[in-house]
């Protein structure tokens, strides 16, 4: 990770969602169940798809017990306009169901007396709870302080170098509640929100590498090559010169005879040519 510590990164990333994000809130009148529905539904999500699709449900089915019985595959028909809508339906009917076994009826205004902790514990017991439904109805229903983290919101945090890898495969954001204050958690939730899910959503978009880079992001590789797709290539060990021919046996004798036949005919043609006429006496 980097030298900066966790801390500055964190109120970095604070101050860039801030600039660049508006705070968008939930209606103050929903119960404590209606809370956690919408959550199910605005996890990795955009807020007008979860509106829209939160919306659908309520007009859809006569109460939430017809939604609890409705199959996978009906209600992801409904959440349709969701990135993920089967997802959001397993958590929907997971959550119902256990609420139903345990209660037998779908009333949860009875955690809001509880404190916080205790009313957590209850949570923690559905079987459709996920980390960050969990965080939304703590922040919005309970009146606590928690920053809803999700899946999309986790690869974030992991490419600004806010949690580790190994971190980010348990679930862990160490420091996150600690550094953002209570009174700014739910507007900064909501801002991490948006942009988590635009990034997830768009991650080519040249505005929203120009907040990365203003948040801390440095990408993994910077070289032409590989950010082009090409592979990088470098110069490879020069090659050993090939060794010298040796001549063969054959050779050498087929040399050897020329330079003795060169030998024996110089000599002669040179004795035979300076050979004079003996002229006869008169």
């Amino acid at each position: 990770m980097s030298k900066t510590s966790r801390a500055d990164r964190i109120q970095l990333l604070q101050k860039v969602t801030a600039k660049n994000f508006t705070p968008i809130l939930p209606p103050e009148d929903r119960s404590v169940l209606e809370t956690l529905l919408y959550a199910c539904c605005l996890e990795d999500a955009p807020y007008d798809a979860a509106d829209e699709a939160f919306g659908r449900l309520q007009e859809s089915y006569f109460d939430w017990n017809e939604v609890r019985v409705t199959t996978i595959t009906e209600l992801s028909e409904t959440l349709h306009n969701l990135p993920n809508p089967r997802a959001a339906a397993i958590r929907i009917k997971k959550n119902l169901q256990s609420i139903f076994e345990t209660r037998y009826s779908f009333d949860l205004e009875d955690l809001r007396k509880l404190n916080q902790g205790k009313a957590v514990q209850e949570l923690e017991k559905l079987a459709g709870m996920t980390r960050f439904v969990l965080g939304y109805v703590v922040q919005h229903a309970l009146g606590g302080h928690a920053v809803p983290v999700s899946e999309s919101i986790m690869n974030l945090l992991r490419m600004l170098e806010i949690v580790s890898e190994a971190e980010a495969a348990k679930g862990q954001t160490p420091g996150l509640e600690r550094t953002i204050p209570k009174t700014k958690g739910i507007d900064f939730a909501s801002q991490l929100h948006q942009f988590a899910v635009a990034v997830a959503q768009s991650p080519n978009s040249s505005k929203l590498k120009t907040i990365l880079k203003d948040a801390g992001y440095v990408p993994p590789a910077t070289n032409e090559n590989v950010t082009t797709g090409e592979e990088e290539t470098k110069p490879g060990p020069a090659k050993p010169k090939p060794p010298k021919k040796k001549s063969s046996a054959k050779s050498k004798a087929v040399t050897k005879n020329s330079s003795a036949t060169k030998k024996k005919t110089a000599p002669s043609a040179k004795k035979k040519t300076g050979k004079t006429a003996k002229k006869k006496p008169r």
